[in-house]
């Protein structure tokens, strides 16, 4: 019958979003009640190597909510060409127009709102489903009513919907909530964004959303600049449902800045509005030609992902724990633990697309024969890109692609670099004062000169026409003579030496080089 459409990235937009929308979307399936109905999260520039939002707080939601929900993953590399025209991250415009053109066709409806609203029917026990089945065409607003911040955020139960739906009726007499407030039409309401609710043919007739609108806020009024003319009036549903938003005005979001916020021009894009249609995206609107991503939720989950990989790759322990040391001593010893290692190498690529291409640069056999097993365990389809000037490597394994370094280098969208010893067995102690053997030396002199080159050249050797930087994950490489190297680099963080992996962008200033922190034994200079 309907499907929501809402958008996000996995950031902090205001004031403890990860409970205010795992509120709104359990409560906005509960509404639900067509077979159709369909929640359509667009989960817009999100960090490569972070989960989508909803996946971050998937243990929050309910079964329905998962059912229904849809999530449209858009890239970092996918919106890199609006990167210099947007103080932005996420784009409504944009994010909401992809929905639009993937949504179900079935469904009558299409219903814009945002990530923590509620839906109360004015009937209890009726569905918006049922509420939007019998209305007819038009073109719907509801006015908002604030829930204030103690309220929801103390008092609501993530995952009782139908709980926080009846305390709403209660609270909305008790403390007075619903007030109307009145706009100049075609914005019947204050802030009409959190219900506007069309016939998904005519939002494909008038090209979506207006996405010239880069700057920010009243995308929502120039649609109903548009809806209106071209339907001829706004019709209301106070009469049959009330909308409640989730208050988050302790903390200023990212796009409000008080009177310095940047907007959208009003009269531009509100009061000299003169047709419903953008003829100059008539064939554009929603990326048609832009291969978007789609998670389910009730399909499969990064961990169930992440864990199938692993188990192709390593075995369970047998001991109760193993040991390492990071003393001062032992910083020339290489060797590591790779099936305690392997997990957090792993960790570093899960949530990239799946048909990546990743180029190793490595030195122990093992490490790259159980990496490449549990890539294609954690479904990746791109491949493995493997140098052949890392001699010793295998190269007949299903995933891995070998060729020279310059051919590779511009097919690459994620480095993997791992400083081991060659001469090292899975078997073997590790951090008791080994040092290389002549052969280990002679292999690591090869990784660090092709990382080198790998990390300098980066912006130079791009697959074409990419935009963004590539990142480097470094394996082996805390506490030890690699250190040093990588973060000359590479911009990583400060990581405990368990996890033995680094990773991040690659330098942008060269005067950064040399000047990283520096550890050797127990001085930090």
């Amino acid at each position: 019958m309907f499907s929501v459409i809402i958008y996000g990235r996995n950031d902090s937009h205001g004031y403890n979003l990860h409970k205010r929308a795992a509120i709104s979307f359990n409560a906005l399936a509960e509404v639900m009640s067509d077979p159709d109905d369909e929640i359509l999260f667009v989960d817009y520039n999100t960090p490569d190597d972070h989960p989508t939002f909803p996946e971050a707080i998937w243990d929050t939601l309910t079964d329905k909510a998962k059912k229904v929900m849809r999530i449209l993953r858009v890239r970092p590399e996918q919106h890199a060409h609006l990167k210099s025209k947007t103080h932005l991250v996420a784009l409504e415009s944009q994010s909401r127009n992809i929905a639009l053109r993937r949504s179900n066709p079935a469904n009558r409806w299409i219903l814009y709102t945002n990530t923590d609203m509620l839906l109360v029917s004015r009937i209890q026990g009726q569905s918006v489903s049922d509420i939007l089945r019998e209305v007819p065409d038009g073109f719907y607003q509801v006015p908002r009513f604030e829930i204030p911040e103690m309220l929801w955020e103390a008092a609501f139960d993530r995952r009782d919907p139908a709980g926080n739906l009846v305390k709403l009726r209660d609270w909305s007499v008790r403390f007075h909530l619903n007030q109307v407030v009145h706009n100049f039409m075609p914005m019947r309401y204050d802030a009409l964004g959190d219900f506007q609710a069309a016939l998904r043919e005519d939002m494909i007739a008038i090209h979506g959303f207006d996405e010239t609108m880069i700057l920010g806020w009243h995308c929502d009024s120039n649609l109903a600049a548009r809806l209106a003319l071209y339907r001829g009036r706004v019709d209301t549903l106070i009469d049959k449902v009330f909308g409640y938003h989730c208050d988050h005005t302790r903390v200023a979001a990212a796009n409000n800045k008080g009177r310095k916020t940047k907007m959208n021009d009003h009269d531009q894009y509100i009061w000299n509005v003169s047709t419903p249609y953008l003829p100059a995206q008539a064939e554009s609107w929603g990326w048609p030609d832009v291969e978007i991503e789609e998670v389910r939720l009730d399909r499969e989950t990064p961990y169930e992902r992440y864990v199938a990989g692993l188990g192709k790759a390593i075995k369970p322990a047998t001991v109760p724990f193993t040991s390492s040391s990071c003393e001062w001593h032992l910083y020339d010893d290489l060797t590591y633990d790779l099936p305690h290692t392997l997990p957090f190498a792993c960790d570093q690529v899960l949530t990239y697309p799946r048909s990546t291409a990743i180029m190793v640069i490595g030195a122990r056999p093992d490490f790259l024969s159980s990496f490449a097993a549990a890539w294609e365990g954690m479904g990746f389809t791109g491949p493995i890109l493997v140098p052949q000037e890392c001699v010793g490597l295998p190269t007949d394994l299903p995933a891995i692609t070998t060729g020279p370094f310059a051919e590779l280098l511009p097919k690459a969208e994620l480095f993997m670099v791992e400083f081991g010893l060659a001469t090292q067995k899975i078997d073997d102690p590790v951090r008791v004062g080994r040092q290389a053997a002549p052969l280990d030396k002679k292999r690591l002199k090869v990784v660090e000169r092709l990382f080198r080159q790998a990390a300098s050249a980066e912006a130079e050797t791009r697959p074409a026409g990419r935009r963004l930087p590539r990142r480097f994950i470094g394996v082996n490489v805390i506490y030890n003579k690699y250190w040093i190297p990588f973060t000359d680099h590479v911009s990583a963080n400060i990581n405990p030496f368990c996890s033995q992996v680094l990773a991040g962008l690659p330098r942008i200033d060269e005067s950064l080089k040399g000047k990283v922190l520096r550890f050797r034994g127990r001085h930090a200079l």
